[in-house]
């Protein structure tokens, strides 16, 4: 009974708005929610959506109108009601998908045309590893900076040593003090 009690105050709750009540509302039930949309995914969707897309718009739905207009008598009434609606989400994305103006089935993967995907890093890659450098070399004397820079360009440990005029072992103590922060 105690159960059902903080059930129906939990829905109460979120009637009155509350953002908490909402919040704990979606941490239960949301492990139900992506479960009924995995069961229904197919191998085909998966390659365009994942399973949080749709629980997301599951809970907006929910949220928007389903919250006021039910009257929930207890949990398994709300999972079986959010498995429906995921179950219909599902559904009604695929026959969009398989529309001919969207053509799921249009879709070929790059390793079936013949193209070889590049191992070029992506320029937001390139972005993240800029910011990553000035992190790490913000407060490092330029000496230092100028030693890591000839490593990140491809010198070896006795090159940069050669020209730093150190042993390539205090080289090395650079590298690992710098990996262990």
């Amino acid at each position: 009974m105690n159960g059902n009690n903080d059930f129906a105050s939990l829905l109460d709750g979120i009637r009155r708005g509350e953002a908490a009540a909402a919040e704990e509302l979606i941490r239960r039930y949301l492990p139900h929610v992506r479960a009924a949309v995995r069961r229904r995914l197919s191998q085909d969707l998966r390659l365009r959506f994942d399973s949080q897309d749709f629980a997301q718009d599951v809970w907006l739905s929910f949220f928007r109108s389903a919250v006021d207009r039910l009257d929930l008598p207890d949990e398994g009434a709300l999972v079986a009601y959010l498995s429906q609606m995921a179950r219909l989400k599902v559904a009604e994305e695929y026959r969009h998908q398989t529309t001919q103006k969207v053509g799921l089935t249009r879709d070929t993967p790059l390793a079936a045309t013949g193209e070889l995907m590049t191992r070029e890093p992506t320029p937001s890659a390139f972005a993240v590893a800029a910011d990553q450098w000035e992190q790490l070399t913000a407060r490092l004397p330029d000496r230092e900076r100028g030693i890591l820079r000839m490593l990140r360009d491809g010198h070896t440990h006795g090159e940069v040593a050669a020209a730093f005029g150190l042993s390539e072992k205090t080289i090395q103590r650079l590298v690992q003090r710098l990996h262990i922060r």
